[in-house]
């Protein structure tokens, strides 16, 4: 007897799907076409197909419900490739970038009725869902390894973070000029070791060197800076500002909100005064001395102008707090927002002084309370760390612009218009209003427009000097790495994966991962993975749908029991 030999189901393919349907479907369009010649025991042997399976495909009956003319195109070539098109769009489209589940995909499929054609029930969406998620990995392993080829060796930044699901931890860490996820994965715990053990992996086989680690200033990413990787750790601006709000704006509204109540209730006593004095005097006098109600409108007016005095105070201090702390965001920038010439660390230190400075001056206005000045102290220390940071961003962007050994005019160029210009054109996507971003995208367009101006420095220089050039500068600009918005919404975004499920498996989410860095794009049409190698991906959904096995078959439909039980009594 003949042993039946299992396949390993976890070995992954690595050659394209040769789908039945796909055969199937160009037998029936041969059967169909009127000039065809050839018998269907001809066509069997020719194809290598069994008499009896040809002939089960030309036989099968129009699913119930469905228009004769649809179920012939299904059956089609064309048909069964748009189908699986689709369902493969379903799929990456609703469950890998939206937060769609399995259940809403079998909905779909049921009320477009394309599961007289496709099986919508959970267990065969799953079993779909696997393969493809199973695909999508396979694809990166053998994607990464294809862009690295070639790719020079880049200093970069990353910023990690935690994203909390209950008590899972889910490690992340994204490079921000690329927003490329190189760390995305659940651990049992967030400190030094975990984080090096996390990062050093992401990282292994690329020319790459990780030398800042941007964050809010968890003591494990630190010390994953200090030791772990022996890299800089620069605080990101969010928390910091938000650490400085906290317990600063909060007793500022409230005194607003009290100081605006106290003027509320002096401006309707002075108009109850007001009032009372015009009915008397339009009434009969009575006995007794009357009422002087001019002094009585004198003091409540007084009370007025006092309480206005206040409230518009505390709105003032309360605004100046705002702007000092909005003032940090819009200062700590490497080059200045309006010239765009370099602020080097002794300028840095000046400029948050004066925002430190201009809190503490509204605190002591308001009289605020230990946790404000708690919180400045800690803010002092926050500014501190900026200004360091500041210092080691300069201290790398001189060793690596001198490394190119450029005549002295041409690095004058590229710190004073290329690299303001890249910088610019990378942060004006989050400036704050849109004339903040209006005017960044113009200040940048006209520095680039000088560097690169005919008959200049940088011009005169080769291709490939220009080339080698225009590389170092965004890798220059890339490490100052102020913010961690990349992974903050990358955190929302798994939080809406998160909902209704116990935890992502591994699998799942590593297929996430993949999506983000070799599907999804920004504006300009670019992947994250573009990005970060600065070549093109292959076309990851064709790959998939090259890949893609058989479209499971919709079971057939069982009798209903009612009505077998009623017929029976008929």
């Amino acid at each position: 007897m003949t042993l039946s030999h299992c396949t390993d189901s976890t070995t992954p393919r690595t050659d394209p799907c040769h789908c039945e349907q796909i055969v199937a479907a160009a037998a029936v369009d041969h059967f169909h076409d009127p000039d065809h010649a050839t018998s269907q025991r001809q066509y069997a042997q020719q194809h290598g197909i069994p008499r009896s399976t040809l002939g089960h495909w030309l036989r099968q009956p129009d699913p119930e419900g469905v228009d004769p003319d649809t179920a012939a195109f299904f059956r089609s070539s064309s048909g069964v490739a748009w189908l699986r098109r689709l369902v493969l769009a379903l799929f990456a489209v609703f469950l890998f970038r939206g937060a769609c589940g399995l259940r809403l995909l079998s909905l779909l499929l049921r009320l477009t009725h394309l599961d007289r054609f496709v099986a919508s029930s959970t267990g065969a969406l799953h079993e779909l869902s696997r393969t493809i998620a199973a695909d999508l990995s396979l694809f990166a392993d053998e994607e990464r390894p294809r862009l690295a080829e070639g790719m020079k060796h880049r200093h970069i930044a990353l910023v990690p973070d935690e994203n909390f699901h209950g008590p899972h931890v889910c490690l992340v860490a994204a490079e921000p000029a690329s927003n490329f996820l190189f760390v995305e994965q659940y651990a049992d715990r967030r400190d030094e070791a975990t984080w090096t053990a996390a990062i050093e992996p992401s990282v292994a086989g690329l020319p790459v060197t990780v030398l800042l680690l941007s964050s809010d200033q968890a003591k494990g990413i630190i010390a994953c800076a200090d030791h772990g990787l022996a890299a800089q750790h620069l605080p990101e601006l969010f928390h910091g500002q938000r650490d400085l709000c906290q317990p600063l704006m909060g007793p500022l509204e409230r005194q607003k909100q009290s100081a605006a109540n106290r003027l509320q209730q002096a401006q309707d006593q002075l108009q109850a005064c007001r009032e009372e004095a015009e009915q008397a005097r339009s009434e009969p006098r009575g006995p007794g001395r009357p009422k002087d109600y001019d002094q009585h409108i004198s003091r409540w007016e007084a009370e007025v102008e006092q309480c206005t005095q206040e409230a518009e105070g505390c709105q003032e201090r309360q605004q100046q707090a705002l702007d000092a702390v909005r003032g940090v965001a819009d200062d700590f920038h490497p080059f200045d927002a309006t010239t765009g010439a370099a602020v080097e660390e002794a300028e840095m230190q000046k400029r948050l002084g004066q925002r430190i400075r201009g809190l503490q001056r509204v605190a002591e206005q308001a009289e605020l309370g230990s946790k404000a000045q708690e919180a400045l102290q800690r803010g002092q220390r926050w500014v501190e760390a900026l200004v360091v940071a500041m210092e080691w961003f300069w201290g790398v962007a001189r060793v690596l612009v001198e490394e190119l050994d450029l005549p002295d005019e041409v690095e004058q160029a590229v710190y004073a218009k290329l690299l303001p210009g890249l910088y610019w054109q990378q942060a004006a996507r989050r400036g704050r209003t849109a004339e903040q971003r209006q005017h960044r995208e113009d200040l940048a367009g006209r520095l680039l427009s000088e560097a690169w101006v005919a008959g200049g420095v940088l011009s005169r220089l080769t291709r490939v000097e220009q080339e080698e050039v225009k590389r170092v500068a965004r890798e220059v600009v890339g490490l100052f790495a102020r913010s961690s918005s990349c992974v903050e919404g990358r955190n929302g975004r798994l939080s809406l994966f998160h909902h209704g499920q116990t935890r992502l498996s591994d699998q799942r989410l590593k297929a996430l991962t993949v999506i983000h860095n070799y599907q999804s794009t920004r504006a300009d049409g670019t992947t994250a993975a573009e990005r970060f190698f600065g070549k093109k991906p292959r076309d990851l959904f064709n790959w998939l749908l090259e890949r893609l096995p058989d479209l499971p078959r919709p079971a057939a439909k069982r009798p209903n029991k009612a009505t077998q039980t009623s017929a029976k009594a008929g």
